[in-house]
């Protein structure tokens, strides 16, 4: 038994945590995408799968060939509006996934590191964010109850077993060649392309590069952290200061930028609007530099 499992591990932060983990962890990397095998996954020391985290057997077959010593689970079905109509795939990946994720770590032993976020919480005017850890749960849309379903089925099932984490994040972007597409490279896109776009102004969160994220992750997990914490930058503000904040520094046209609210968008899922998160547990992040908005953007390439 040995070296360490990134669930989750073609979406952007499980890209950054393979990049990372080569460099500062001498031991096999277990990596598990559900989907194809990003074509830029050529380590030696990176051994990758496809896996379905829904799937129970597959998980405890997956991690039984394995048998790693500390799992992070990176993975989740994330587009808000589609957990919304698509209510079992969201379950099954954001509830279930978790629950069969640790189930397998207790059987083998294994540390789990888990991967949630601010959705968690409401973000309206009975209570408004940012959040801390011990602020009381309360999602309002199926994504959100899904994960908080997820990190339940991680305490229920770990807890007093193996040590376990829950790191909450929120509104992550980061940049991977050939990845999906994220706030920062849609907005820079169609600014560039002369093309006008609505930002709503009654969003208000603490956007976090996916590199810093990353790096706490494996901080959190070299230390031994257990419990939960909250890892987000350290900007506080709403998403049309943030799209302006982006023209700024890309030289784009922020003329194109209409501002509107989120009622008036008719998404499908209701949305946190005063959301964010700051956390009560500094010291177990102490020497980690999580960027602000602009040092953020100055970190991405090729937008």
């Amino acid at each position: 038994m040995g070296g360490l499992a990134i669930v989750g591990a073609g979406g952007v932060v499980g890209t950054k945590l393979v990049e990372q983990a080569l460099a500062a962890f001498n031991g096999p990397i277990h990596a598990f995408t559900h989907g194809a095998i990003p074509p830029h996954a050529t380590a030696d020391r990176v051994s990758w799968h496809s896996l379905d985290l829904g799937d129970g057997p597959a998980v405890r077959r997956a991690l039984d060939a394995a048998r790693p010593e500390v799992v992070v689970n990176t993975a989740a079905m994330t587009n808000v509006d589609a957990c919304e109509t698509r209510r079992d795939d969201a379950l099954a990946a954001n509830g279930h996934g978790p629950r069969h994720l640790a189930e397998a770590c207790v059987r083998l032993g294994a540390r789990l590191l888990h991967v949630s976020t601010d959705y968690v919480f409401p973000g309206d005017a009975e209570q408004p964010g940012p959040y801390a850890e011990d602020a009381a749960a309360r999602p309002i849309n199926h994504y959100g109850w899904t994960k908080l379903e997820g990190e339940r089925a991680i305490v229920d099932v770990c807890d007093g077993r193996v040590p376990w984490l829950i790191a909450r994040t929120a509104l992550v972007y980061g940049y991977v060649p050939g990845g999906r597409a994220n706030f920062v490279s849609w907005l820079a896109g169609e600014l560039r392309a002369g093309r006008r776009v609505r930002v709503v102004s009654d969003q208000i969160n603490t956007p976090t590069l996916a590199d810093d994220l990353a790096t706490a992750l494996l901080h959190l997990m070299r230390r031994g952290s257990e419990g939960v914490i909250h890892v987000a930058g350290p900007d506080l503000l709403s998403r049309d200061a943030w799209a302006r904040a982006i023209a700024a520094y890309y030289s784009l046209d922020a003329g194109l930028i209409d501002v509107t609210t989120t009622a008036a968008l008719k998404q499908i899922a209701p949305r946190p609007l005063r959301s964010g998160l700051r956390t009560h547990r500094a010291a177990d992040l102490e020497g980690i530099h999580l960027r602000g908005v602009r040092e953020g953007l100055a970190a991405l390439p090729g937008l």
